[in-house]
């Protein structure tokens, strides 16, 4: 059979779903051998496709690639993509995205990773109409004409039905997996602390900078951390300005605790596992998400993670993170001061952790992924 992945998001800076992509076109590789894969790519994703496969030395003789330079969210999507896939006479596609030309006819799956766009739009699409039309009906056919849709957690799954109205018999929940890099027995510290000039001890959060990432309220809470529990830590903010959002490095500019926050801006992936592993604790504020690797990946580094006690969080982080209300950073402040106060506490928090991750694993998810499709093409 002939399949098409839509990896339009293969490259690292596209963040979560650049990771999964990457994990699944690896993984596939590992264990199917029988179909045929065309892999769609942008020309900024070629390189990292290329250098990629080839470091693993991966046996892709069934993977080729595709290189259309259609950018996502665009009218070139909904017409030339669409001439393409029909051009290219598939018997299934996998967008692994919600976003996929609305007049595709072919049987398609489609993952969706959280309803982030609708339920937290960015600033501008909230005064365009169109833009929010727009996302709205793709959104809706996605659910509607997929011969399958796979969510991420079942909180998202929840959402989609609750949200997108769709069958909850046609939505199978695959979880996502943890790299290699950020498991304890195989990362070596780079002190990445020292590369980005970070003091320690600190505290981190890494994601993007939007309102639902919980970030203001976690400034807010470091304002109390310092003031009324005295620590010594430095707050790390990890991640790139929004424009939309410019309310955020406001915030942190007007603290009257911001010489003692950190922003370095972007950090290369490799240096990610060291900056994890030298914070005294990671802190998760979020207000919503998909599945939320970030914690995950603190666990596997070896670090204690005080998360928000709502969404996703408590189903993919269990017992081994100490919850607190996102939307109070008294409480937030709390629980953080809690785990930094208690060492018994840590080392417990610490074995729970590797305990979770246990259950996520990136070959898991694309052998569930090849059996989705296998149900959806009737092979074995």
């Amino acid at each position: 059979m002939k399949i098409a992945i839509d990896a339009r998001f293969f490259r690292k800076s596209t963040g979560g779903i650049g990771r999964y992509t990457r994990a699944l076109i690896r993984e596939l590789a590992k264990i199917d051998h029988k179909n045929q894969y065309l892999v769609y790519l942008t020309p900024e994703d070629e390189e990292e496709y290329d250098e990629e496969t080839k470091n693993l030395g991966l046996k892709t003789k069934n993977f080729k690639k595709k290189i259309i330079p259609i950018v996502h969210y665009s009218v070139s999507e909904q017409t030339k993509f669409l001439k393409i896939l029909q051009k290219d006479q598939l018997d299934l596609v996998h967008f692994t995205n919600f976003n996929h030309p609305l007049f595709y006819k072919g049987k398609f799956v489609v993952t969706i990773h959280d309803l982030t766009l609708m339920l937290y739009p960015p600033a501008k699409a909230k005064h365009s109409q169109l833009k929010k039309f727009g996302l709205k009906l793709t959104m809706n056919n996605a659910v509607k004409k997929a011969e399958k849709v796979i969510a991420v957690s079942k909180a998202t799954k929840k959402d989609i039905i609750n949200v997108l109205k769709a069958d909850k018999e046609k939505i199978d929940v695959i979880y996502e997996g943890i790299d290699e890099q950020y498991q304890q027995s195989s990362v070596i510290s780079h002190q990445s602390s020292v590369k980005y000039g970070i003091k320690k001890p600190y505290l981190l959060f890494i994601s993007q900078w939007r309102p639902h990432k919980g970030i203001i309220q976690l400034v807010e809470a470091f304002e109390i951390l310092k003031k009324q529990y005295r620590i010594l830590h430095k707050l790390v903010i990890v991640g790139k300005p929004n424009s939309d959002f410019p309310e955020i490095p406001e915030a942190i500019q007007h603290s009257f605790r911001a010489k003692d926050i950190i922003t370095p801006g972007f950090i290369a992936e490799e240096d990610l596992p060291g900056l994890y592993r030298e914070a005294s604790a990671f802190v998760f504020p979020s207000h919503y998400e998909g599945f939320g690797l970030p914690p995950l990946e603190a666990m596997a580094s070896g670090v204690p993670v005080v998360a928000s006690k709502v969404s996703c969080m408590p189903e993919i982080l269990g017992k081994a993170a100490v919850y607190f209300d996102p939307y109070n950073p008294k409480d937030m402040a709390e629980q953080i001061n809690k785990v930094l106060e208690n060492a018994p506490l840590r080392r417990v928090m610490l074995k729970k952790g590797f305990h979770q991750i246990k259950k996520y694993s990136w070959a898991k998810m694309a052998s569930d992924t090849l059996q989705v499709y296998k149900d959806v093409l009737k092979i074995s």
